[in-house]
């Protein structure tokens, strides 16, 4: 939110804490439960019992009228694409191969958008702190916009290599722990970046950004 005096993120403790619970809910929960199911069932009930996880959520917050989560729609429909495809050729390896060509092809997408002057994140600007246009096309902020597009490429690179060696390797354990593990924490280094190198640029535009951990008492 842009006010006369900068720009007044939200609360850094309501927004970790909502990116914390969107992470254990959409991504280490359904991991936990389909290497749960995979070990004492097998393939088709493991990947029958992560997505009715993912549409029980949606379900449970659709009853209490709360807002859907852009990010919880679309793992779910991506979670849909993974088992279909899984089930379709019964197959571990195949379920564990389809997010890991996504992180790969949000590499190249986060990394071609930068060169093309178009970075993504200029979209994550204005969706969780508002920066309105006007400020996001400034010279310093767009150049730290297609920077952090980078950083964002890098991420999902690592990801996606190191869910590949595992993968070549067949040790499919392994390849759940650390997508589970990995990708909060790589994900939280680049959200970071984004704060940090994003108050840079903002200050050198004359604009101050004001961070807080949480609201002030009325």
């Amino acid at each position: 939110m842009l006010s006369p005096h900068g720009v007044v993120m939200p609360p850094l403790r309501s927004m970790l804490a909502n990116i914390g619970s969107q992470v254990v809910e959409g991504t280490l929960v359904p991991a936990l439960i389909f290497w749960s199911m995979l070990h004492l069932t097998g393939l088709v009930w493991a990947l029958l019992s992560g997505l009715a996880w993912c549409y029980l959520a949606i379900a449970r917050r659709w009853a209490r009228g709360t807002t859907l989560p852009a990010v919880l729609v679309v793992g779910a429909l991506l979670f849909t694409t993974r088992t279909g495809v899984a089930l379709a050729f019964h197959s571990t390896f195949v379920y564990l191969l389809t997010p890991t060509i996504n992180a790969f092809v949000l590499a190249g997408a986060f990394a071609g958008s930068a060169l093309l002057r178009r970075p993504l994140t200029e979209r994550f600007a204005r969706d969780f702190v508002g920066l309105p246009a006007h400020v996001t096309a400034l010279v310093k902020v767009q150049r730290a916009l297609r920077r952090l597009s980078l950083v964002w490429a890098l991420v999902n690179i690592v990801n996606g290599a190191v869910a590949l060696q595992l993968l070549m390797a067949q040790r499919y354990d392994a390849v759940m722990l650390a997508r589970s593990l990995m990708t909060p924490v790589l994900s939280a280094v680049a959200v970071l970046c984004c704060v940090l190198m994003g108050r840079h640029a903002l200050r050198a535009e004359g604009i101050h950004l004001h961070l807080r951990w949480r609201d002030q008492p009325a």
